[in-house]
């Protein structure tokens, strides 16, 4: 990666600043995995590639502040985006007293979610590392793990009511680790934000099957 300013490596990319076209942009690339066979590797970082593109346009689409995308090589696995600079959200929540403005960020960040579960998209890993507060507006990152439910989810669908549940799962078990003190407080702010766009219904139904995937999850390791 010589020439390149590397600024995190995670378990399937390398982020990294890289002067592009007269700008700075951050780079995301998904680096070969060699435990997998070559032809296997290269259709999974593709294909994840091309899902996490496609999800940060659809969230722009939405009106959800996200990186723009500036280019995508899918020769070498890369998406050029937008270099955002701010202040995680998690940062916010884990220093001292959490003031109201942070529970006006995770209200924002629940209503953003109710807005692309209400579009059958996934976001994946919706955690406050994943949120970013640059001036005072949150931005949505990391779309690595988002995945597309093909329809707005409904009351009695089961398999897309699950998938929302776990990203609701998600949210909570990160502010459960971050704050238990005050992770039900904080996730009563981000959860009314995400039931006032996704609709009272639908969000009290995920609620329900995030409930049980909790139960679940309980029973088994004991």
């Amino acid at each position: 990666m010589e020439g390149k300013r590397i600024i995190a490596v995670g378990a399937e990319a390398i982020l990294y600043l890289e002067d592009w076209l007269g700008l700075t942009v951050l780079v995301k690339e998904r680096v070969p995995k060699g435990y997998r066979r070559a032809e296997l590797d290269n259709y999974i970082r593709k294909l994840r590639t091309i899902n996490e593109a496609r999800a940060m346009i659809r969230a722009r689409k939405l009106g959800i502040p996200v990186p723009r995308i500036y280019d995508v090589d899918l020769v070498n696995m890369r998406i050029r985006m937008e270099y955002l600079r701010g202040t995680p959200l998690v940062k916010l929540i884990t220093t001292g007293e959490v003031q109201p403005q942070v529970l006006n960020y995770l209200y924002t960040m629940g209503k953003y979610l109710g807005l692309l579960h209400g579009d059958g998209l996934v976001h994946g890993d919706p955690t406050p590392a994943n949120a970013l507060i640059v001036g005072d507006e949150l931005y949505l990152i990391d779309f690595g793990l988002a995945e597309f439910l093909g329809r707005r989810p409904r009351n009695n669908d089961v398999r897309a009511l699950y998938k929302l549940a776990i990203d609701l799962n998600v949210m909570l078990r990160s502010l459960e680790a971050l704050r238990k003190d005050l992770s039900q407080r904080l996730f009563n702010e981000f959860f009314q934000g995400y039931s006032e766009t996704l609709g009272a219904e639908l969000a009290s139904r995920a609620y329900q099957f995030m409930t049980r995937i909790r139960r679940m999850v309980r029973y088994a390791v004991r």
